[in-house]
């Protein structure tokens, strides 16, 4: 294996083991040792990718950002209407909160942004809002809305983007930690209520 394939493996594994060690203790208890020691590495690599614990935090932040802009994107198809995409959206609301780790994931979000809070600096690099805030607002924009064929104008998806984003953060928060098991049809139904707010 190349030198740089194997630094990209050890980068995505101390992402993974840093995903898990802050979800199980939260930031501030958990050790670098504890990170590199789940994927059999030493303090020195994280130093040696991230720079530092922050650093690790940032990174693993920005992947659960960059992967929901992907998701976004896989729904750029311009035929499809704002029904069709509020649907595939909330599939993947659905998959990301029943998945195997979903748990993990949500604990991991929660204290992330828990950090950002605390450190205010930190909020928008943790985050990334501003990606993608702009991904879901371009998805939004443009979109037949119905039979009449009008289409959603910048405005109106300004207006949709952030009741969609918080029925979607809200949703997969209450199925992975258990409080409600709910179907993609109810949540597709839920997002589709949303429509209202546009017209």
């Amino acid at each position: 294996m190349r030198r740089d394939e194997a630094r990209q493996r050890n980068r995505e594994s101390l992402m993974d083991a840093a995903v898990a060690e802050i979800a199980a203790k939260g930031y501030q208890a958990a050790r670098l040792e504890d990170i590199a020691a789940r994927v059999d590495l030493t303090t020195g690599a994280i130093y040696s990718i991230f720079g530092s614990k922050r650093g690790l935090l940032l990174a693993a932040s920005r992947r659960v950002i960059e992967e929901q802009v992907e998701a976004v994107a896989a729904l750029a198809d311009p035929e499809l209407s704002l029904t069709g995409v509020l649907d595939g959206l909330a599939g993947f609301t659905h998959r990301i909160a029943t998945a195997e780790l979903s748990g993990m994931q949500v604990a991991f979000q929660l204290e992330a942004l828990a950090v950002a809070f605390r450190e205010p600096e930190l909020m928008a690099a943790i985050t990334h809002a501003q990606d993608l805030t702009e991904a879901m607002t371009d998805l939004l924009t443009g979109r037949r809305i119905d039979a009449s064929g009008a289409t959603t104008t910048a405005e109106q998806a300004e207006r949709l983007r952030p009741a969609v984003e918080s029925l979607m953060s809200g949703m997969s928060q209450q199925v992975a930690l258990g409080v409600a098991e709910v179907s993609v049809e109810y949540i597709a139904e839920s997002m589709r209520a949303l429509i209202a707010l546009i017209v």
